[in-house]
């Protein structure tokens, strides 16, 4: 599999293409990227070139594009809603979901969310990092962190919704709507659970409650897992 760097789409259709700064510097001086080497350029929204190293230099590196393509599309658009953890558990959250191929994440709030700083920039550098790390050309779109009224707020920009917790009857592979949705959101809560408040909340929107098998799951684990478990439901994987 070739190394992936991201350009801009406008950078990515030409024939030839230069890079330059952080990512040229960590080409040449970590990656020890080498001329003739293939390698992969992707601009972040699903579409992506394959082409040598023609040139390098100090600071930038060319690459002469060989071939064209762009990731498959899903069926479903799966984004998490991912309560504020503590640490690094919320960076950990993060990388797995961009590594289980999910396509939106939204950080929230939650009423006991230990973490409570927003700090987008950082979690938007976790999310590009794990993009090239798993060589997906499209970057989850990481949508500004809410709190409980703006996620249900967001909810309404989706066909289906689930809320996942250890106390729902109901088993995720017995959410029918699931099969059919084309843009679905999974709510996950803290290392503390849901609150009694966020659950009646979650009940009168009509958001359904899930359970991922008999075990509590981890915070930080939850989404992937149930990510890997919906795209193997819709015979995606």
């Amino acid at each position: 599999m070739f190394t992936l760097f991201f350009v801009s789409p406008e950078e990515l259709n030409h024939e030839q293409i230069r890079l330059t700064g952080v990512q040229a510097h960590h080409a040449r001086s970590v990656l020890r990227v080498q001329k003739r080497e293939m390698i992969r350029l992707a601009d972040g929204v699903g579409h992506w070139i394959e082409g040598e190293v023609t040139e390098i230099t100090k600071d930038s590196f060319t690459v002469q594009v060989a071939e064209r393509g762009a990731d498959k599309i899903s069926k479903t658009k799966i984004a998490v809603a991912q309560a504020l953890l503590k640490g690094d558990n919320q960076k950990a959250a993060l990388d797995q979901l961009v590594q289980a191929g999910v396509d939106g994440i939204l950080p929230w709030r939650a009423e006991r969310s230990i973490g409570a700083q927003d700090k987008s920039e950082k979690w938007h550098e976790v999310v590009i990092a794990a993009a090239r790390q798993s060589r997906r050309s499209l970057i989850p779109k990481l949508i500004p962190m809410t709190n409980l009224n703006g996620l249900l707020f967001a909810c309404e920009n989706f066909d289906v919704v689930i809320a996942l917790h250890e106390s729902a009857i109901n088993s995720l592979s017995s959410a029918t709507q699931i099969s059919d949705a084309k843009n679905l959101l999974i709510i996950i809560g803290p290392e503390g659970g849901l609150s009694d408040f966020e659950l009646d909340q979650f009940a009168t929107g009509g958001i359904p409650l899930v359970k991922l098998g008999d075990s509590v799951i981890r915070a930080d684990l939850a989404g992937v897992i149930a990510i890997g478990a919906i795209r193997v439901l819709t015979e995606e994987w």
